[in-house]
């Protein structure tokens, strides 16, 4: 016959490298040990920094392209597309990136429950951005894969951190 387990809070290691020690709560629920607490916490931050960052970086070209096309995008880059200036994308910019980001990052740092939602929509807005950018310019640009590589950073932290949180977290 095994033993019996030794009394006190049964831990769950199971999950392999980066993983949240878990330990069974009286109510059958678990509870990130303080360790693994403080991994989900500098992990939830960390994409919280990397969606500000892409922030920042929206908010810079769409305010620039906004105002009169202070960054300098070459005007050709406009043919064959609807637009007759930067007004436009420098506004959709703001909205479908910059925006996004934001309240994912803010979500994040409030631990609240939506915040994977948010960054999961927000990676997801970033890599469709640079999509329908190379779609309707047809132009390439050596940022485009670093900033959908960024987005899709953004999806894949989102869904790996939370699927590691207790509900809750």
């Amino acid at each position: 016959m095994p033993p019996e387990p030794a009394p006190g809070p049964r831990v769950d290691r199971r999950g392999g490298a980066g993983s949240a020690d878990r330990v069974a709560s009286p109510d059958g629920g678990t509870a990130l040990t303080a360790a693994n607490g403080r991994r989900a916490t500098a992990a939830v931050r960390a994409l919280a920094g990397l969606e500000l960052l892409i922030a920042a970086a929206a908010i810079y070209g769409g305010v620039g392209l906004a105002a009169g096309n202070l960054i300098g995008m070459p005007d050709d880059w406009l043919a064959g597309t609807p637009f007759t200036s930067w007004l436009w994308p420098g506004v959709f910019l703001l909205l479908v990136v910059a925006v996004p980001m934001v309240a994912a990052a803010v979500l994040e740092l409030r631990h609240d429950r939506r915040a994977v939602v948010a960054s999961v929509l927000a990676g997801a807005a970033q890599v469709g951005w640079i999509a329908v950018q190379l779609l309707v310019m047809q132009r390439y640009h050596v940022l485009q894969p670093v900033m959908s590589l960024a987005g899709l950073a953004v999806l894949v932290l989102a869904v790996a951190i939370h699927c590691r949180l207790p509900k809750g977290s």
